[in-house]
């Protein structure tokens, strides 16, 4: 782990110490600046050295001016540092690292000099940290001096270079250190143009993430503001159907009055057509009342039962049981359950969902059996499923979608009474929970209602 720290905590260094502000940006300059400060200072490292070898393990010996070739790399990382000019500095490094080996040449050898080639460094780094014009630059200059070093080999005295060659041997030379000078430049700028290749199309691949950024931020933005409109739009309608609700209720309880005191004030008067009329408008009137009564409970769903809160189902299901216990003594009912979860809901409407599922399978029993409920339920896949499984008549098959719609009703008033909306309150409690429900086939007679209810970490 540690090795792997190490260079970017020596990369932090130089950029705090050694950088001008404007190349700490990050990014591909950032880089190229830390790369050039290194070089400096790694040369400013081996002359320390060499300057110390020299002095302790070889003593009065003529050395090169280390000290102040020292100074003068200390000099250049100062220029870059305040000017963070790559223009400038990479220059500057390109022509000490030219002169200090150009020294060297001349008294290692001429055109035979090991220290020849090493001068390519000079047109490398300026085709690296400053341009491809300052790198052919230093290039055409360390060919020219290639060929002056021929020259001067050529016409030289036979005793002008303790290893000169002759003839066709300095020819080689001329030609194998001008071919190799310019393939290793061209190599490097090959790889400098497939870098910038590169760079550019990494340019154009963020400008065109940016677009579609900047189009996703503005798709976004509408859904915002549709869904605001939609809310919007959603709270008035339910405003309406409150209102609405309400406003009728008002004269169906006029009709009924009314309807029983004529009942009351015509007493035996009436004859059972007259009767059977009566009901006809008191039946009518509880129903109708009943269908506003439910309608307006479903218009409030979602928005009336304040913030969701962990809710023990065990603890609904003890409270539903005994809200229906006049009908379940009536019919023999029996309701199995094993151990309910803790959830994140409404403890009104989980009563709701609960009540309404039970007496929707009380309500639809088999004539001359028994209701039987079981209630089942597990976790998987990150959601609570629950199973009401009962022995009643059953849905069909064609029904199974249908029978969530809102006033949907399978069988007649006279055969079970109802306003259609029982179901419809169920699938939208589930999903404002963001679950789901549906029919399942029973093996056998009987329904099964499942829905899911995601499941929260308490």
């Amino acid at each position: 782990m540690l090795s792997f720290q190490k260079p970017f905590k020596i990369g932090k260094l130089i950029s705090k110490y050694f950088l001008h502000p404007s190349l700490r940006s990050g990014g591909l300059e950032e880089w190229k600046a830390r790369l050039l400060v290194a070089i400096h200072l790694f040369i400013l490292i081996i002359g320390l050295l060499c300057d110390l070898a020299a002095n302790y393990l070889v003593p009065g010996e003529n050395h090169p001016p280390l000290k102040e070739g020292m100074l003068i790399v200390m000099l250049f990382i100062l220029i870059f540092k305040k000017w963070g000019s790559f223009k400038i500095s990479g220059n500057l490094l390109a022509g000490i690292v030219f002169i200090v080996l150009l020294q060297s040449v001349f008294s290692t050898g001429g055109l035979y000099s090991d220290n020849l080639l090493w001068m390519v460094t000079a047109p490398l780094l300026a085709l690296l940290f400053v341009n491809r014009f300052s790198g052919f630059s230093w290039l055409m200059a360390l060919l020219a001096l290639t060929v002056y070093l021929y020259i001067l080999d050529i016409n030289a005295p036979v005793d002008f270079y303790p290893s000169q060659r002759k003839g066709m041997d300095s020819v080689y030379f001329l030609i194998s250190y001008s071919g190799l000078f310019i393939m290793v430049v061209g190599v490097v700028l090959v790889f400098a143009t497939g870098q910038g290749m590169i760079i550019k199309a990494l340019d154009e691949k963020q400008k065109e993430l940016s677009r579609q950024k900047a189009e996703l931020s503005r798709q976004t933005q509408s859904l915002l503001e549709a869904e605001a409109k939609i809310l919007a739009s959603n709270k008035e309608l339910s405003q309406f159907a409150s209102a609405a609700a309400h406003d009728l209720k008002e004269p169906l309880r006029m009709i009924n009055m009314y309807t029983q005191l004529i009942k009351r004030k015509i007493g035996d008067l009436t004859d059972n057509s007259t009767n059977e009329y009566m009901a006809f408008v008191t039946d009518g009137v509880v129903r109708m009342e009943r269908l506003l009564t439910d309608l307006l409970e479903y218009s409030r769903l979602g928005r009336k039962n304040g913030q969701a809160s962990d809710i023990n189902l065990n603890d609904t299901l003890f409270v539903v049981i005994n809200n229906l216990t006049a009908a379940m003594k009536d019919t023999d009912a029996a309701i199995l359950s094993n151990n309910l979860p803790v959830i994140k809901g409404t403890n009104t409407e989980m009563m709701q969902l609960f009540q309404n599922l039970i007496a929707n399978s009380i309500k639809f029993r088999q004539k001359e059996v028994k209701p039987v409920i079981e209630i089942s339920h597990h976790e998987s896949n990150g959601s609570h499923k629950f199973l009401f499984k009962d022995n009643g008549i059953g849905i069909p098959d064609n029904a199974r979608e249908s029978v969530f719609n809102i006033f949907e009703r399978l069988h007649s008033k006279e055969d079970y009474e109802g306003t259609g909306i029982g179901l419809a309150t169920c699938k939208k409690i589930v999903n404002n929970l963001g679950g789901e429900i549906w029919v399942q086939p029973a093996s056998s007679q009987g329904t099964i209602f499942c829905f899911t209810i995601p499941a929260h970490d308490n």
